[in-house]
This record gives C-alpha cells, sequence and structure tokens, in this order.
C-alpha cells in the first residue's frame, strides 16, 4: 500500500482539502471538480483503511479525524523537508535561486523588512520570498508546524522552545498628540491612562494583555475608545487627538511629526524583547540562513537607532 501513496494524487487533493477546510475551496484552488476531489480521498481512506475527515452537515462542516491530523503533519514535514532539500541541491552552485518563507509581527514588519528584502536582492537578485503576519502566538505555530524558516516577533513565551538568533529589549513608549494633557511627562505609568481615551490594538496580542493584567485587578477604568488591527490607523487617531495609544519603541510610529513620545515607567513592561527565532528541529536552506542574517543585522539597527532616539528626546 505504501508504494501507492507515494507522488499520490490523492495525497495532494487530501492536503488540499485539509488546508482549505472543504471540498469546494480545495476545488476551487486546483481547478478541479469537487466529485473528482472526493473520489480520490475516499479511495485514499480506503487504502488507509481509516477515514481521514468527518463529513457533517451544518456548522460543524468538514472536520480532520485524529487520523487525518496526523496524515497533514506528516506531509506538511515531508513538503518541507523536500523543499529544503531542494535548496540545499541550488546551493551547491550557490545562492542562484532559492525561496524563503518568513513571518513577523504587524507592528514592526514595515520598519524591519523592506530595507532588508532591498538590500538582500542587490546580492542575490532570484532568491523569493513568502512573508506571513501574525500575531507572536500563531508565528510560534507556524514555526512549529514548519511552514516558516523563521521569525521576527515580541515577547515569545519561555516554554516555545525556540532558538534565538537575535534579541533586543526595547522601551515602551505612550504615544499622544502634543496637546493632549500626559504629553509633557517625562514618563507615565499604565496606572496613569485610565481614564484617557485609548486606541488599542484588538485580539490577543501583548499590548491588550499588559492592559488586561493592570487594570483587571485596579478601580481605574480603561477607555478603549477605538479598537483596530491597524496600526497606521492607530497612529492617525493619536496625531487627531482622539487619543492615546501604547507603542513598542519609538519609530514604530514612524516619521510623523504630531506624534509625542512618553516613555512608560512600569513593572508589567520589564520584559519586553524583540526577537529573531526559528525551530531548533528544522534545518535552514542557505538561502534562509542567508536571509536571517541580514534580518538580525536589521533588528541591531534598529536598537541602535532606538537607543539614539531615546537619549535625544522628541523632536
Amino acid at each position: 500500500m505504501i508504494h501507492r501513496l507515494v507522488g499520490s494524487t490523492a495525497l495532494r487533493y487530501f492536503s488540499e482539502v485539509a488546508e482549505r477546510g472543504s471540498f469546494r475551496a480545495a476545488a476551487e484552488s486546483l481547478h478541479i471538480a469537487a466529485s473528482a476531489i472526493n473520489r480520490q480521498v475516499s479511495n485514499l481512506e480506503t487504502d488507509l483503511g481509516v477515514k481521514l475527515f468527518e463529513r457533517a452537515r451544518g456548522r460543524a462542516g468538514l472536520q480532520l479525524t485524529e487520523a487525518g491530523r496526523i496524515l497533514q503533519f506528516r506531509l506538511r514535514s515531508a513538503i518541507n523537508e523536500l523543499r529544503t532539500a531542494n535548496d540545499e541541491i541550488i546551493a551547491l552552485q550557490g545562492l542562484g535561486r532559492g525561496h524563503v518563507t518568513l513571518g513577523f509581527n504587524d507592528v514592526v514588519v514595515n520598519t524591519i523588512l523592506p530595507e532588508a528584502v532591498k538590500r538582500f536582492q542587490k546580492l542575490h537578485p532570484n532568491i523569493t520570498f513568502g512573508v506571513k503576519v501574525d500575531s507572536t502566538r500563531g508565528l510560534v505555530s507556524l514555526l512549529k508546524d514548519g511552514d516558516i524558516d523563521f521569525a521576527v516577533a515580541y515577547n515569545f513565551a519561555p516554554d516555545a522552545e525556540l532558538s534565538y538568533m537575535e534579541s533586543l529589549s526595547l522601551k515602551m513608549y505612550m504615544i499622544a498628540s502634543p496637546d493632549h494633557p500626559l504629553a509633557a511627562r517625562a514618563s507615565v505609568a499604565l496606572s496613569d491612562l485610565g481614564g484617557h481615551n485609548l486606541i488599542l490594538p484588538d485580539g490577543p496580542g501583548f499590548i491588550r494583555q499588559i492592559f488586561d493584567i493592570a487594570f483587571g485587578g485596579s478601580d481605574a477604568r480603561i477607555h478603549p475608545i477605538v479598537q483596530t488591527n491597524s496600526f497606521e490607523l492607530i497612529h492617525s487617531l493619536v496625531e487627531c487627538g482622539v487619543g492615546v495609544s501604547v507603542v513598542t519603541g519609538r519609530e514604530q510610529a514612524g516619521a510623523r511629526a504630531r506624534l509625542t513620545h512618553v516613555e512608560i515607567d512600569d513593572a508589567f513592561l520589564s520584559q519586553n524583547v524583540l526577537a529573531c527565532c526559528r525551530s531548533p528541529d528544522r534545518n535552514l536552506s542557505p538561502a534562509a540562513t542567508a536571509f536571517a542574517g541580514v534580518v538580525c543585522d536589521a533588528l541591531r539597527a534598529f536598537g541602535q537607532r532606538e537607543s539614539r532616539s531615546g537619549k535625544a528626546g522628541d523632536e
């Protein structure tokens, strides 16, 4: 039975259905009739002697069985190993070709990545990139699944068991319009933000977790006027005087003249680390290794700029 699975069309169809979550979505992606995909997957289930999907009607929809999850995980691993082998074979002739997949937190990707890609492309113009933007927790999952080579994010959990390629500690700042009552302060504590209008990132991100912990056991009230996944919108709303927000590092608000940065002096923010990590179980291709080096250089430069801007104060 095993020899029939090698190079199997059924495996390719199964993988697409598992990733897309439905036969219809897989059919649209592969440009194959859904009935043909369903037939191939059914044949695969017969060969293996197990169900790979629970096919339920209504909201439950299509769900992977435990056997299906095992097969999906192993297929991902096999595909990633084949891609790595391909990159290593290409590397025998140098970095003439290759593909790098990486992940970034949204809040820092535009600060670090564009210049890193530009610099790398000048030396290796035929290397291509796939970039996933996600929360730190989401990026850890992608690393564990082998879907990305490395990731740059804030505050990886210690129990994630990742290999650190570069890391730097950063201060956190309140950003406000210059005429805001808190803008003239030398520093603020998180408790000082209670009662003020806040513009916050939504979801389970680091900054929102900090606010929930800091204000969870206090009488102070927070007023999140706007919650959004757009950091560009957060900066614009603060600039207009709608409220204040919190950023990690001074550069993340970009070159905005009407934003004042006030350092946050608070015990909750003592461990704020931006790092580049990879899974210790994954061997990086030469292209990924070389580009990770460029990204780590960019992180160090970012930390140096942050240090200089913090000493210089607001302009």
